[in-house]
C-alpha cells in the first residue's frame, strides 16, 4: 500500500474527525451526568472516557498511516471544542496526545500499513493507554494536587474504558461496518455472512446498535433535563422561594462589587490565598426578596452539579459571592471547603 495519503483518507479522516468531535461533546455530557448521579464533581465518568478514542481508533485502522491517529485527534479535539465541549480549549490538547497514543499502539501492534494483520489485543492496549492519558492532562489542569490513590483508580478506569469502548467496541463497529461492504481492506475475525442473511448481521451487531440507542437517549436526557448547556456563561438566573425571580449578569450589580482574600482547599485541589473581586451572593438574593419560610439555596452549574447552603447563612456570610471567570461565573465560597466552590453557575434556586 502507498504511503501517500489519498484524497479519499484526507475526506475520512475530515468526516469521522468531524462526527468524534461533536458527539464526543455529548459524551462528556454523559460523563457528567455519572458524576452527578454519584455525587462528585468529576472523576466516575472516566467510565465514559474510551468512547472520545473511539473515533481516533476507526480513524487509525480505516487510513493505516503513520500519524494519522495523531492528525485525527487534534482535529476532532478542535471540533469538540468548538461543538461546545466543558473543557474548553484544553481538550484540543487531550486529544492530540489520545491520538498520538493510538498511533503508538498501531506502531506497536505490528505493520502500520497492514492493520489487518495486527494484534487485536496490542490494538486494544494502546486504546487503554490512549483513554488513560486523559487523566493526566485534566490532573495538570483541573486538580493538582490529588492524592496519587486517587489519580491511579480513575486512570484505571479509563484504562477499562478504552479497552471496552475504544477497543472491543471499535472493533465490533468494524466488523459491522466491513459486513455492510463500506470499508475494505479490514479482516474480520467472524466468518462471512452471505448477502442473503441480513437479519443474522442485525442479531450480531445488536450490542452496538442497544449501546448508541443508550448514548442518543441518555445525551437528549441529559440536555434537555439536566443541564444548561446553551446558557449564558456569563448570565445566572435567581429563582423558587422569591418575589422577584430575574436573570442578571455581575455587570448589572457593578456598584456593589467587593473584594475578599480566600484560599480554596480541597481535598483534590489547592490554591493559594488570593483576591476575588464580584458580587455577594447576600446582595443579589435581596434583590429577589426572599419569601417567608425558604430554608435553603441550591447553587446550580451549567452541567447540572449543585451545592445546597443554609439560607440563613449565606445571607449573612461576607465571604460568599459570584466572581468572572475564564468559562463563567464562579462561586467563591471563602469559609467551606474546596468541593463548595462551584464553577460555570447558573442558577440560584432558592426552597
Amino acid at each position: 500500500m502507498s504511503s501517500s495519503i489519498s484524497t479519499r483518507d484526507i475526506v475520512t479522516i475530515a468526516i469521522l474527525s468531524s462526527l468524534g468531535g461533536a458527539l464526543s461533546t455529548f459524551v462528556g455530557y454523559l460523563g457528567n451526568l455519572i458524576n452527578l448521579s454519584l455525587g462528585v464533581p468529576f472523576g466516575a465518568g472516566q467510565f465514559m472516557a474510551g468512547l472520545h478514542v473511539f473515533w481516533i481508533v476507526l480513524i487509525r485502522v480505516i487510513v493505516p498511516k503513520r500519524g494519522v491517529g495523531t492528525a485525527g485527534g487534534l482535529l476532532k479535539g478542535t471540533v469538540e471544542m468548538f461543538a461546545g465541549s466543558t473543557h474548553g480549549p484544553v481538550i484540543v490538547l487531550v486529544s492530540l496526545i489520545q491520538g498520538f497514543f493510538v498511533d503508538m499502539g498501531a506502531s506497536a501492534a505490528g505493520s502500520s500499513e497492514n492493520p489487518k494483520d495486527s494484534s487485536r489485543i496490542t490494538w486494544w492496549i494502546g486504546a487503554g493507554v490512549a483513554s488513560a492519558a486523559n487523566v493526566i492532562v485534566l490532573q495538570i489542569f483541573y486538580f493538582t494536587g490529588a492524592p496519587i490513590l486517587y489519580i491511579i483508580v480513575i486512570s484505571i478506569l479509563a484504562f477499562c474504558s478504552g479497552i471496552i469502548f475504544a477497543g472491543y467496541f471499535a472493533w465490533e463497529t468494524l466488523e459491522f461496518l466491513n459486513d455492510a461492504g463500506t470499508i475494505s481492506g479490514f479482516q474480520s475475525t467472524k466468518p462471512v455472512i452471505p448477502k442473503s442473511t441480513p437479519r443474522v448481521v442485525v442479531h450480531r451487531n445488536l450490542p452496538a446498535v442497544v449501546f448508541v440507542l443508550f448514548l442518543t437517549v441518555g445525551s437528549l436526557y441529559y440536555t434537555t433535563n439536566v443541564a444548561h448547556v446553551f446558557a449564558d456563561p456569563y448570565t445566572c438566573e435567581v429563582r423558587g422561594l422569591v418575589d422577584n425571580p430575574f436573570s442578571f449578569s455581575l455587570e448589572d450589580f457593578a456598584s456593589s462589587e467587593i473584594t475578599i482574600e480566600a484560599e480554596l482547599i480541597g481535598a483534590y485541589t489547592h490554591l493559594e490565598p488570593a483576591n476575588y473581586t464580584g458580587i455577594l451572593i447576600s446582595t443579589i438574593l435581596q434583590q429577589a426578596n426572599i419569601q417567608t419560610g425558604a430554608v435553603g439555596l441550591q447553587i446550580i452549574a451549567r452541567d447540572g452539579y449543585s451545592i445546597i447552603f443554609d439560607i440563613d447563612t449565606v445571607m449573612t456570610d461576607s465571604n460568599f459571592l459570584l466572581t468572572r471567570s475564564d468559562d463563567g461565573l464562579w462561586l467563591i465560597a471563602g469559609d467551606y471547603d474546596g468541593s463548595m466552590w462551584v464553577r460555570k453557575v447558573t442558577l440560584l434556586q432558592v426552597y
